[in-house]
């Protein structure tokens, strides 16, 4: 019997004519804080459907840093994470059998950098000399301060460091009992500005803008993963760059996703947050030319030597075993829209 041009179209349509997904691959996706304006492109992904589509069925859970995103990933408590690839280095020296990937470079830039305030008599990086700098031992602002510091002219010794927990970095900047913070200019930026002090007098060196050239927050996973399910990979990075232009497109949307997740979340805060981030990551000249997503050997080589002398790892694996471009969609298809202003 012949089938009509009606019935081959609604064949084709019918559940039988492709394979079907028996059951969604469940993703734990670990963040690296609280869900923030900046992790919008999960949400939005999630809530329009483009996990589902790609037959995920993703669960975004809080972190509490990217060392934390590290150790879940790496015990297997979550499936991909949001967080510094640069952690990763000794994580993968000490764990060569539960080594992590790079499979997206999310974050063109790293965020961290030195914070200061007005009438601290800090101008330019190098009136650092002799001065107190306040940050937590494993902050990663104060692990790449070293390389900041020879960059810039600074002696490192003649830095005074107090160790404190992270709640207490701002609020001392703030009451003149430290000179300066290391810390993700992002959170302190806002942090400051809630205790009180004038935005005008929050004075920011980015390290990428004061010869510290290194990647941001990335998705890691587990390189076994990455091995064993490459098609998970490449559909949830797809999905992921697919949410983040439609973050771009409408902001308003992005951060109702938010908010609906978080419920404590400020909406007009996040919004904020999101674009302030969105200006110093993504809006660079490699991400303009080659898209977001884009890996520079000679960054991601400079990133895994300057970590491995941070961390003295003595044989880091090459930045290739790290920086996995391969699931990556075609840089046409990861050029970004406008960014919110």
């Amino acid at each position: 019997m012949r089938l009509t041009r009606r019935a081959l179209a609604a064949a084709a349509l019918s559940p039988l004519a492709a394979p079907a997904i028996a059951q969604p691959r469940a993703i734990r996706l670990m963040l690296d804080w609280v869900p923030q304006g900046y992790h919008s492109a999960w949400f939005l992904a999630a809530e329009r459907g483009h996990f589902a589509r790609a037959g995920l069925a993703v669960q975004i859970q809080r972190g509490f840093g990217s060392g934390d995103v590290i150790t879940r990933l790496g015990a297997g408590t979550a499936d991909i994470g949001f967080g510094d690839p640069g952690a990763a280095v000794k994580f993968n020296a000490d764990n060569p059998d539960r080594a992590l990937v790079n499979v997206f470079q999310y974050f063109d830039r790293t965020l961290a950098g030195v914070i200061t305030l007005r009438g601290r008599g800090i101008e330019r990086p190098a009136d650092l000399r002799g001065k107190r700098l306040v940050a937590p031992p494993g902050d990663s602002g104060r692990v790449l301060f070293p390389a900041f510091a020879q960059a810039n002219g600074i002696p490192a010794e003649s830095i005074s460091w107090i160790n404190v927990a992270p709640p207490l970095r701002e609020p001392m900047l703030f009451r003149g009992e430290a000179d300066a913070i290391t810390a993700f200019i992002s959170g302190a930026f806002f942090a400051l500005r809630a205790l009180g002090a004038n935005p005008a007098d929050i004075l920011m060196f980015p390290f990428n803008a004061h010869g510290v050239d290194i990647y941001g927050n990335a998705l890691l996973v587990p390189a076994t993963t990455a091995r064993q399910e490459p098609n998970m990979v490449r559909a949830f990075v797809a999905a992921t760059v697919h949410g983040l232009k439609e973050v771009l497109a409408d902001p308003a949307a992005a951060i109702a996703a938010v908010r609906a997740r978080e419920q404590l979340a400020d909406p007009a805060l996040e919004d904020e947050r999101m674009r302030f981030i969105f200006r110093h990551v993504l809006d660079t000249p490699a991400v303009a030319q080659h898209g977001v997503g884009h890996v520079e050997e000679a960054r991601a080589a400079g990133l895994v030597a300057l970590m491995a002398r941070a961390f003295e790892v003595a044989n880091p694996a090459p930045w290739q075993a790290l920086f996995r471009t391969e699931f990556l969609p075609p840089a046409a298809e990861r050029m970004l829209p406008p960014l919110p202003r």
